[in-house]
């Protein structure tokens, strides 16, 4: 337990952003070569790491992720560990999943399984939503993919230790939309020489906003504006372009899609009635994280003897999570764990991971691991 504690605070006092991972990646090879994994695999989408512990017997392949990327966030501690990189911090908590999942080599080094294999990855770049997407394929390269994989989180609000778990969804799917309108800049003196998109601009963002009430959908769904410009600094030009910005969210992978068309169609629409050029992309994809309902009752089942109090969601989470590329591929589970009611919000400057979660996150994911495999 100590030396995971210690590895979390390495890890907490030397956070890397999406892509960044190398010290990251270099620590947990450290930890690791304490516990002589089977097979160790590198440079997985980057940074990320597939550490093989196998039984002797066949069996089925189980894959635990955690997440190895910090945020660009200005920690607002005291911590003796607090962040040693200017405006970058682990407020997200993932250190400490690191170290859970990493508390599985100690426990599979001591203890091995005897059927099957389990796969601890670590993947970066989770919080820009490419890693998952991109670990996959490389995953299928290295004949890695899991029969089963599960992920958990840590959430403030729960009471700490508890297990939250997803009905079907865990967290819903998210995506940005870029909307890029091309006009004709003229003197500020002169607008009607030009061809301005800032009407355009203003109904595009209108519609946009409404469009979870303009249409039907099995779920919720939500638009958010993050982002707009029009033309630039210049008091003696009149705007002859515009971007806007927003992310789409849903519950529902089939509502996502409908919710991504109607965006689309409804902005070119108006784009084309005011004679702009327009250009539109889709960023940071996030599928919907949609839970096996089987390996949900396993979870459950394990929790509850374990004597850990177990609470079903009564929505899915609004944030998103790119462990739902693995939801795609095999029957998955990514759940959450207490972190403690009054415990402060993930991706807030005075976030810091509770250290007590560690040991309670390595005996959920082992007894998940021995299960599955009949270990």
């Amino acid at each position: 337990m100590e030396e995971l504690i210690r590895l979390r605070h390495e890890l907490h006092r030397n956070p890397e952003l999406s892509g960044q991972e190398r010290a990251t990646g270099k620590r947990i090879r450290f930890f690791l070569s304490r516990y002589q994994p089977h097979e160790f695999y590198s440079n997985i989408a980057g940074e990320g790491m597939a550490v093989v512990y196998r039984g002797k017997e066949p069996g089925p392949t189980v894959l635990f992720r955690c997440e190895m990327d910090a945020l660009p966030i200005t920690e607002q501690s005291d911590l003796k560990y607090k962040s040693n990189t200017p405006g970058v911090s682990h407020t997200c908590g993932h250190d400490g999943h690191m170290a859970i999942v990493s508390g599985l080599a100690v426990r599979f080094f001591e203890n091995p399984i005897q059927k099957g294999r389990v796969i601890l990855f670590y993947q970066p770049s989770e919080e820009n939503g490419s890693g998952a997407k991109e670990s996959i394929e490389k995953l299928k390269e290295l004949d890695l993919l899991p029969d089963y994989a599960f992920a958990l989180h840590n959430l403030p609000k729960y009471k700490k230790g508890s297990v939250v778990l997803g009905r079907y969804t865990f967290s819903a799917a998210s995506k940005g939309l870029i909307i890029k309108l091309t006009g004709r800049n003229s003197h500020a003196a002169f607008p009607e020489l030009g061809l301005n998109p800032a009407a355009a601009t203003a109904e595009i963002i209108q519609h946009l906003l409404a469009l979870p009430s303009s249409f039907k959908y099995t779920n919720f769904v939500l638009v958010t504006l993050i982002h707009v410009k029009i033309g630039e600094v210049a008091f003696g030009t009149s705007a002859g372009s515009a971007v806007i910005m927003t992310t789409l969210r849903a519950f529902d992978n089939s509502d996502m899609h409908l919710l991504s068309n109607n965006a689309l169609k409804t902005s070119t629409q108006i784009a084309t009635k005011h004679g702009l050029a327009i250009e539109t992309e889709f960023t940071d994809d996030f599928p919907a994280s949609v839970c096996d309902p089987q390996l949900t009752d396993v979870i459950e089942k394990i929790a509850t003897e374990q004597k850990k109090e177990v609470v079903y969601l009564n929505e899915p989470n609004r944030w998103s999570e790119d462990f739902a590329h693995f939801t795609g591929i095999c029957p998955s589970v990514i759940f959450g764990l207490g972190a403690g009611e009054n415990h402060p919000d993930i991706h807030s400057p005075n976030y810091d991971f509770s250290d007590e979660l560690i040991t309670e996150g390595v005996d959920l994911l082992e007894s998940i691991a021995r299960k599955i495999t009949n270990s």
